[in-house]
């Protein structure tokens, strides 16, 4: 039995770091505006047991870094466990929460020189007790920043974070009691497929952090976030990234707020509907029992139950992006170039299958 809970989506002001350590204080930043988050959620009448930080929340964006620019990337690669998990670690304990986050040039020794964007929850002990790592990603994340996807390393990563088990490796889930929950970062709730991945492997609650302008005022970021709940029968915590503060003090806003929590249905049932010159945050109390009583009804909304596999695995049978691109080498100079080459073959590839039609030239 899962007593009803509040959640906070935190949406603080975003620092980009200039160094490694400058991290670590933003990390404590957003610890100091927790408390009064949390103090404040309490009162709609229920403890807070989990609170969530979009992408980027501690790192801001970095500078332009280029995939192979290894002297960078080292002065600015991060650890999980390392020093901000531990700041968290203690905010979670102190307020006995589950505390949800992301990291981007994140270090493992399991792959060693590749780089990853990693989504992790802190349990109410201060222990890390989930990682994900972004398995969807456009140009920018391996241009720009050097991250490696693990699908471009595709036969070790299976191997090395799911025993062999595709959906342990891409999709895991945190089975905890408060629910089972999953992390899609930024780029990826653009693809159903990712949620669905999570749902698949038992996910009751999914996180869904940031994403930046145009699409959020166009409605892509609530569009993506309701049809992810009622497709999946989960909850959806989105927290979105607040401005940049800049060291002048001036502010820039390149992602457009409007945090929310969605329930099962698709429904929201909280939203910032403003830009915050500031940190803000949005919290509801959700009750997963009623998500799991839904669940397991024998009712035409439960569309787990109608499910025909065999036919839908057929849609995937061709690739589309090659896999296990950077599984014999790393990420090096010129990577954007490659891969706009590549993606555009891709195009080509499709237009060939007859999925896509090439628009008349005039």
């Amino acid at each position: 039995m899962v007593d009803p809970y509040a959640i906070v989506a935190l949406s603080n002001t975003v620092h980009t770091i200039k160094k490694r350590e400058d991290a670590i204080e933003n990390t404590k930043r957003i610890c100091d505006f927790m408390d009064p988050a949390v103090m404040v959620a309490a009162t709609d009448g229920a403890p807070v047991k989990l609170v969530v930080l979009p992408e980027m929340a501690i790192q801001g964006m970095l500078p332009d870094f280029k995939a192979g620019n290894r002297e960078a990337h080292e002065a600015f690669a991060m650890t999980i466990p390392g020093p901000e998990t531990e700041i968290l670690g203690q905010k979670a304990r102190q307020l006995n929460t589950y505390i949800a986050a992301e990291l981007y040039l994140v270090r493992d020794d399991d792959f060693p020189g590749h780089l990853f964007n990693v989504a992790f929850i802190i349990d109410p002990n201060g222990d890390v007790v989930y990682k994900r790592y972004k398995s969807t990603s456009d140009a920018y994340e391996g241009g720009a920043l050097g991250t490696t996807n693990p699908h471009d390393i595709w036969d070790e990563f299976i191997q090395k974070r799911g025993n062999g088990n595709l959906l342990d490796a891409f999709f895991p889930v945190a089975k905890t009691e408060i629910g089972n929950i999953g992390y899609i970062i930024c780029h990826e709730g653009a693809y159903p497929e990712t949620s669905r991945g999570l749902a698949m492997n038992g996910a009751e609650l999914i996180i869904r952090g940031t994403l930046i302008e145009p699409q959020v005022g166009m409605g892509m970021w609530e569009l993506q976030n309701r049809a992810h709940a009622m497709f999946n029968q989960v909850m959806v915590v989105a927290p979105n990234l607040g401005p940049q503060r800049n060291d002048d003090g001036s502010l820039f806003d390149l992602f457009g707020g409007q945090s929310m929590i969605v329930d099962h249905k698709g429904r929201v049932l909280v939203k910032n509907e403003g830009v915050s010159a500031g940190d803000s945050f949005v919290s509801t109390v959700v009750d997963l029992e009623a998500l799991r009583r839904s669940r397991a009804a024998n009712g035409v909304t439960n569309w787990f139950k109608d499910l025909r596999t065999e036919m839908y695995a057929g849609i995937y049978e061709q690739p589309i992006y090659e896999k296990n691109q950077y599984l014999n080498e790393l990420p090096a100079e010129g990577w954007l170039a490659r891969e706009a080459k590549r993606r555009g073959m891709n195009i080509e590839k499709l237009v060939e299958r007859g999925l896509l039609t090439a628009p008349s030239s005039n």
